[in-house]
Formats: C-alpha cells, structure tokens, sequence
C-alpha cells in the first residue's frame, strides 16, 4: 500500500464520525426518558401535580379529583384521563378512559423490591369488588420475573392507571408493599367515571380508535379542548426535553473534539502539540534544552567491510600495467595492488570507516576515472569500480 497513513485516516474518520452520528441522532431520546422521570418527580413534590400527568400523555382534567397527604408523608393525587394502552395484537395504540394517578414521596418507605414479591395495588368499586394491578416493571435479577417498580425505585413515585373497561367504578385503592402487607388504603369516595370529562372527550376517543391519522381529529381536539379550560393533552415535556437536548450535545461536542485530539497525536501531524509549543515558547518564554545534534563517527566503526576494488580496462585492451590504490586515516590505511594476472580485481578486509588522503600509482599515460577522493567504508560488503582511459593531452 502506497499510502497506509492516509487510509488509516479515512478508516479512523469514517468510523469514529458514523460513531457520532449515531450518537446525535439517538443520545436525546436516550436522555429524554431519565429527564421526563426527573421532571415528573420534581413537579410533584413541588405540588404541580398537573404538569406531571402532562408528562404521561394523552388527554386528562388538570383538576384532581383526589388529592390526599399520606399521614407517614408522600401523597395520592387522582385525575380523570384518557390514557394510552398499546394494542398487543394490532401494534397500535389507543386511547382509553381511566382514572389515573400517582402515589408519590415514598421513596424508602414504599417497599416494592424483592423476590417473591407481592407488590400491586387493588381497587375497591362501588360495590365491594376488588380489582387488583400489578406495578412490577423492573427484573433486578434476571430470573425471568418482575421484582421491582424502576420509578419507585429512582424517583420515589407510582404512576397507576385504571381504565374503565377492567374497572367501572373505584372508591378505595389499596397499595400493597412487596411483602403483601398494606401500606396504604385511600378513600376516594365514589368515581364512578360520570364526570363530564368522560363524556366530552368520548368522541375524539372513539374517532382516533378507529383511525389515528384520521383529519378530522385535529379539529376534534381544538373542540375538546375548548370546553373546559382545565381540558389539557401531553405537553411532549417541553423542559425535559431541552435538558437532554443540552446534555445530549455536551456528549456529542465532546465525543468529537476527543476524536479531533487522538486523531491529531495518532494519524494526524501534531498540531495540538505544535501549539501549546509556541505558546510556551512564544508567549510564556519558556526555553527547551536543545537536543545536541548526533556524533558523526568521521573514522573507525567496531567491525570489518569486504572491500572490492576493479579496474574496468576495456577502453584499452592492450594496458598490462600494475596499479596501486591507496587510502588512509589516523587508524591506519588501505592498499589495493591490482594486477593483470588478478584480473584487476581485488577484495580485503578493511575496518569500516572514512578513508582520505587518496594514492595511486599509475602510468602517466592513463587516467583513472570513477576514484573517490574519500572511501567510505560501510556495511559488510562494497565494492568499488574505476575506469582506465589515456590521458588526451
């Protein structure tokens, strides 16, 4: 491969960006969820209880028809809604009417974790029946069954929600702790799903349930909420969401300025580096220790070189002359006596280093061409070749 630096770039960049790409896209919906939780924990121990029931979604009366102090702390708040249950068999979701809440500020006193866990809440109607609902969301143990309830655990709240077609009525909910132990029964009185939130929102229901992308339903809406001002729908959690669009873009932001940096120190050309070098030099003044340039070893290396030297005489086939080559330095000298009967050619063993101070001893007749003033001797073998031609003049 003629360039492996530059492909290792275009590997690095196309991964590590398509990495952070990913991470844009996906890093808000990630956050959202935790922010929504946050949000709605907070809202309801700032006493907002409608802003939390706007964070679950769908339609709801922001007027609680239960709102109720715990006497150990926390509360029970209840609203009129209608909720959305996802379709099992259609993979869709619809709108249902409930009566739908939380029990909230229980954290650590609620205990809904264990195996063997009996933790649900049930429901009293109006004539005695008992309903009851399972809670249990979360396997901390990864046996195959629910044993804990991941918003009590994080957050200190249930959300429940108790739609019409399993309940017709609610007038006492009871929470029963993971150990089947009461921990508390509320009074709600008598909701018998007759409130006129009910019947007003009946419409939209049965319209969407037929058909969600139906155009009518955006005029129904607008009608529905129109009735009564305390009428609300899902505020899509317009302060979480922009917390985690912040978090989510502080990750990416540093996510990509670290793939800058190690891209720059591994395949780059160090210009960070460069930098903080000129600003230490040029701002700050501080001097570097310069590296002391190398030694050269001008002579005399620890081991031998097989040294050739031939005489290419072919300009003059009738040259018969002996010639002697000779270099030295502080370390001694090396001799060459080429003859015809060697056929000019010579090899001996010569300790690697610089030769100068060049000698020949040749006819005054002929020239030598291809001679070095220095024989650098190197490596384990050279070879060195001259030409002899007649001198002209």
């Amino acid at each position: 491969m003629k360039h492996p630096k530059l492909f290792a770039k275009i590997v690095y960049y196309i991964f590590t960006f398509s990495i952070g790409i990913f991470l844009a896209l996906f890093l808000p919906y990630f956050y959202i969820l935790g922010e929504t939780l946050n949000y709605m924990q907070l809202y309801l121990e700032q006493g907002e209880y409608d802003k939390a029931m706007g964070l679950i979604g769908g339609f709801y009366d922001k007027q609680p028809l239960v709102e109720m102090q715990l006497p150990d702390g926390g509360g029970v708040v209840v609203f009129a809604a209608a909720t959305l249950e996802t379709d099992e068999e259609k993979g869709v979701d619809k709108l249902q009417k409930a009566y739908s809440g939380f029990l909230y500020g229980v954290q650590n006193k609620y205990v809904v974790s264990g195996t063997n866990n009996s933790s649900k809440i049930v429901v009293t109607d109006s004539e005695g029946n008992e309903h009851s609902f399972d809670i249990l969301n979360r396997d901390d143990n990864n046996d195959g069954t629910n044993d804990n309830v991941s918003t009590m655990l994080n957050h200190g709240f249930v959300f429940f929600d108790f739609p019409q077609i399993e309940v017709d009525s609610v007038s006492e909910i009871t929470f029963i702790d993971s150990g089947g132990k009461t921990f508390a029964e509320v009074d709600v009185g008598e909701l018998v799903f007759s409130e006129s939130f009910f019947a007003d929102v009946d419409k939209f229901i049965r319209v969407y349930n037929a058909d969600p992308s139906d155009e009518a339903l955006d005029k129904l809406q607008e009608q529905f909420l129109s009735l009564n001002e305390n009428y609300a729908t899902s505020t899509k959690g317009a302060e979480p969401r922009a917390v985690a669009d912040k978090r989510a873009a502080v990750v990416v932001v540093v996510y990509f300025v670290s793939v800058y940096v190690i891209a720059d120190f591994l395949v780059g050309r160090r210009y960070i580096l460069r930098f903080f070098k000129w600003l230490l030099v040029k701002v700050f003044k501080v001097k570097f220790k310069e590296k002391a340039p190398p030694k050269e070893e001008v002579f005399g290396h620890d081991y031998y070189c097989q040294v050739t030297i031939m005489l290419d005489v072919s300009a003059i086939p009738d040259f018969s002359d002996g010639v002697t080559v000779r270099y030295s330095n502080t370390e001694g000298e090396a001799e060459f006596l080429l003859l015809k009967e060697n056929g000019y050619t010579v090899t001996q063993r010569v300790k690697a280093g610089t030769y100068v101070n060049l000698y020949t001893d040749l006819s005054k007749g002929y020239i030598a061409q291809n001679l070095p003033e220095k024989l650098v001797v190197e490596g384990y073998k050279k070879a060195l070749k001259i030409n002899i031609i007649r001198r002209e003049d």
